[in-house]
């Protein structure tokens, strides 16, 4: 039928070519962004499909890094216990010198100075062996001042109660870092105003004194101004704020026996958890040694340290035959301890291996999952590109075709002529 008012032909082509140009700008949109899925609406359940797959992608990355670090955290442990051991062989070789008597009393107390400096620096690499701040040969990754029934004071002191002579209470311990303590110890806060120093006495879990404790002597401070109380021995650190000036008298008051401040050490694994996986729970546990001599947490090193105290005594004595059946049994404690170390590395080591291999997993499974993810939301070039010269062609025939179809309603005038 010829009509004026209705040209079913024009609107036709009109629909078609919008189907035409629509499908073309869709082809544009993907060739352009790379993706097949650039909105839900393109497809609903492969865009979820995607967004699972991207998710886990992320989290393998991101284990596989994890897992990177945990080997540096490894090598860094492994390279201080290769210097403890080193030293260990040193003390060996001196207790060997030592056990023989074509060496005098007093050649014996000479062997025991080096025995005695080469404790210290095991200890001192026990306490600065970090990764990221945290210590890795102290038995306590996770030790972290606790507020518990041991502290009742210590909260107070941390909100900010004022230290004594300062009226406005703006001077307290600000700080409390424990980061290089041993776990499950507490800590007794007084003050000696004799030696002008602060005091910290450890104890253990009932609060009894176990012996060890280590001074620092207190400045006076002046206002705005601030001191670190650095209890070396036990990884412990007091920093002190101070609003207006105060004395080393108000400082050791504030410290005194009635005061009863108190430190409590969370407990800690003494071992690494690193997140290895992409989902949670999917974990690997890192163990790491506790090197510090007189530790409660390492047999070994505890009977070394008292057979190092043992050799130290009878060295300093009268008694060669007591000094060398100190320097044999010393012999034995450094086997033992020697051993322990060995054992560590090596576990060390088979941990550093078993992430080596769990690093070539995550990739593998990465790389696989990154292909499904692909082929779900990435464009195929060469079919959508072919697709679009179809939809260039189509839009181009049905400009056309519109034309020709607005020309028909001129044909009505012929016969009206």
């Amino acid at each position: 039928m010829l009509s004026i008012q209705t040209n079913v032909s024009a609107i036709s082509a009109q629909k078609n070519l919008g189907a035409s140009s629509e499908s073309l700008s869709t082809s544009m949109e993907r060739l352009s962004s790379g993706f097949r899925i650039n909105r839900a609406a393109d497809d609903a359940a492969g865009l979820a499909v995607s967004e699972k797959m991207k998710a886990q992608i992320g989290g393998l990355n991101q284990a596989s890094r994890n897992a990177q670090d945990g080997i540096s955290m490894i090598q860094t442990a492994e390279g201080a216990l290769n210097e403890v051991q080193s030293m260990m062989q040193r003390m060996r070789d001196l207790a060997v010198q030592a056990a023989s008597d074509t060496n005098s009393q007093t050649e014996r107390q000479d062997i025991d100075l080096e025995l005695q400096q080469l404790r210290a620096e095991i200890n001192n690499i026990s306490l600065r062996t970090k990764f990221n701040g945290q210590a890795l040969l102290n038995g306590s990754l996770t030790s972290q001042q606790a507020g518990t029934a041991w502290d009742t004071n210590m909260s107070e002191l941390l909100a900010g109660q004022g230290l004594a002579g300062d009226t406005t209470g703006s001077t307290s311990v600000v700080k409390i870092n424990v980061a290089g303590s041993a776990a499950a110890v507490g800590y007794n806060v007084s003050s000696d105003t004799t030696a002008n120093t602060v005091v910290l006495t450890q104890v253990d879990t009932s609060g009894t004194a176990t012996g060890l404790t280590q001074a620092i002597v207190a400045n006076i401070m002046t206002a705005g101004s601030s001191q670190t109380l650095d209890f070396s021995s036990f990884g412990v650190k007091l920093t002190i704020a101070s609003g207006q000036g105060v004395a080393v008298a108000d400082i050791l008051a504030s410290f005194d026996a009635t005061s009863a401040y108190a430190i409590d050490v969370q407990t800690g694994s003494g071992a690494a958890i690193l997140q290895t996986g992409a989902n949670a729970g999917e974990t690997t546990t890192v163990s790491f040694v506790d090197t510090r001599l007189a530790s409660a947490s390492d047999a070994d090193m505890d009977a070394l340290n008292d057979a190092l105290d043992a050799y130290s005594t009878a060295a300093a004595g009268t008694d060669s035959a007591a000094a060398q059946t100190a320097a044999g049994d010393l012999i034995t404690a450094l086997d033992n301890a020697l051993t322990s170390i060995s054992m560590s590395r090596a576990v060390l080591g088979a941990a550093q291996n078993r992430l080596q291999h769990t690093i070539a997993s995550l990739g593998t499974t990465s790389q696989n999952l990154s292909a499904a993810n692909s082929r779900i939301r990435d464009v195929d070039v060469a079919t959508e590109s072919s697709s679009m010269a179809k939809n260039q062609v189509l839009e181009q025939a049905g400009v056309a075709v519109l034309a020709q179809a607005n020309q028909l309603p001129q044909l009505a005038l012929k016969l009206l002529a």
